[in-house]
């Protein structure tokens, strides 16, 4: 029979990484004694049962368990297919009711021989019961940590550094006069956030995440950024934990903490700004009424960008006679970011006006428009079919590989730590494979609609052919429903792409 191994540990400890050795060991051994042939292996490492949906090893076994790829699964207890009776019991449920023979040595379950669930719904109790507790332990541990003034936030608070001896803030002095700048520039200078975002950026000012090192790092400030730190009390030397907590630790589902029963500690680190100050800024930006909109949206919303950086285009009523359309970039963050591609707002609709008239009325472009949809269709399904060809074979190179590396490992030419570490290698190139292999067989399904496609188009067209362009909410329901996107260059000329078709250029 062809054999599948689970293995799962909750945590990176070393404890927990012989547990995961032995856990395979005793599988392959388990395997071995019933003459079981083992084909694949899913390891979740530091992996929670609790977030069944984050155990990637877990949700490929069950995805290839669904396309018959094994027999019988080896498991080394319930505990490890998650730490709640519901999850349990519906993962038992579904490996059985795919008619695949479910072995739980731990817990002396196997479908084949098990005449009753009983023992097998009790272990599911029991490990929920310790996920709990588990959880509260963690959740005392956390205010302890609040109350003991330890920092417990993944990142430290722009203008600090986390002391790694006592875990508490310290001043960064290379960039706390950055704070006291901010406060003072907005309290006492009357700036607005978009003034000291853009200020920032001039004097070259590397932002927050850049210097954390926190993912999704960038080189521009945004007023997000900069309200964060105008709203963090934590500048005043105070420290407010234990906001959220978890109300179910099964959903993860988390609720705000009443103010009461928040841990506030004062004076847990050195202050820059003054308590008083920080009172001013919130009454300050609770009067002006920051960044209020009229709830109206412009015509070209969505639609139009800028050709260079790719922001959307702003309308600015007070730009130009009508009003203008300008970058977005340029809006947020001066020159230093884009230039203007200013256009008018009477002349960017003239010019769709134009095409659009154009193109009702001449077949022959239309019928252009029909070929180049087709074209970029079928180079698109071609390219599609190549790469779905190549990922397939390689998905049977990984599929060999493994099978080489599991004899080496019977064979005791490798120890359990390289074939873990090379099987970790597999399983990860394995599992972005089969998710391209999905997305590639969904665009070329999407290609066979093309025909479809080009019909509706057309059947658009000719229905707007009928309709008077000049009104401004017919032109509105032909720019949602035609056009994708329009590009707006420096100097006013456009690009309009067609939803059906490559780029077609208009002069302005």
């Amino acid at each position: 029979m062809r054999c599948a191994i689970y293995a799962r540990v909750s945590s990176k400890k070393d404890a927990q990484k012989d547990s995961l050795e032995h856990q395979i060991s005793y599988a392959l051994s388990l395997a071995t004694q019933n003459s079981f042939t083992v084909v694949s292996q899913y390891i979740d490492d530091g992996i929670s049962g609790v977030a069944k949906n984050k155990c990637i090893g877990l949700q490929s076994l069950l995805i290839d368990a669904r396309q018959k790829k094994f027999d019988v699964i080896i498991a080394k207890s319930v505990s490890r297919l998650g730490r709640n009776t519901v999850e349990n019991l519906q993962t038992a449920h579904e490996i059985e009711s795919l008619g695949v023979r479910l072995i739980l040595p731990e817990d002396n379950y196997d479908t084949e021989t098990s005449t009753s669930r009983l023992m097998f719904n009790l272990k599911a109790v029991l490990a929920e019961e310790e996920s709990a507790k588990l959880s509260d332990r963690i959740k005392i541990g956390l205010q302890a940590s609040a109350r003991n003034r330890i920092y417990k936030a993944s990142l430290p608070a722009f203008g600090y550094m986390r002391d790694g001896l006592i875990r508490k803030l310290v001043l960064d002095e290379e960039y706390t006069p950055i704070i006291r700048e901010i406060f003072n520039l907005y309290l006492y200078q009357d700036w607005g956030m978009y003034k000291i975002s853009n200020y920032l950026i001039e004097k070259k000012v590397p932002t927050p995440r850049t210097i954390s090192g926190g993912s999704n790092a960038g080189t521009l400030w945004h007023q997000s950024t900069v309200k964060k730190i105008l709203t963090n009390i934590v500048y005043t030397g105070t420290l407010v934990q234990h906001r959220e907590e978890t109300v179910n630790f099964i959903s993860k589902k988390r609720k705000q903490v009443a103010p009461d029963k928040q841990i506030i500690t004062e004076n847990a680190h050195p202050s820059i700004i003054t308590m008083d100050e920080y009172n001013a800024v919130q009454e300050k930006m609770k009067n002006k009424g920051i960044n209020r909109s009229n709830g109206q949206e412009s015509l070209f919303a969505h639609i139009a960008v800028c050709a260079d950086c790719g922001k959307g285009m702003v309308f600015r009523k007070d730009r130009r006679k009508t009003g203008a359309y300008i970058c977005g970039g340029y809006v947020k963050h001066s020159k230093s970011f884009c230039s203007a591609h200013i256009i008018e707002k009477d002349t960017l609709l003239q010019v769709i006006k134009d095409d659009l008239r154009q193109l009702i009325a001449d077949n022959v472009k239309l019928d252009k428009l029909y070929g180049a949809a087709n074209e970029k269709a079928n180079i698109q399904s071609s390219s599609y079919r190549k790469e779905l060809a190549n990922v397939t074979k390689r998905l049977n190179q990984l599929t060999k590989k493994f099978q080489i590396l599991l004899q080496l490992y019977t064979d005791k030419i490798i120890d359990i730590v390289q074939f873990k570490t090379q099987n970790e290698h597999i399983q990860a190139e394995q599992a972005r494979m089969s998710q391209r292999k999905i997305e590639l067989e969904a665009m070329l399904e999407n290609q066979k609609d093309t025909e479809q496609q080009l019909r509706a188009f057309k059947k658009q067209i000719d229905r707007f052919a009928q309709l008077d362009i000049n009104d401004e909410q017919i032109v509105k329901q032909v720019l949602h429903g035609l056009i994708h996107k329009i590009q707006v260059h420096e100097g006013g000329s456009l690009t309009i792409h067609y939803n059906i078709a490559l780029p077609l250029s208009a002069g302005a």
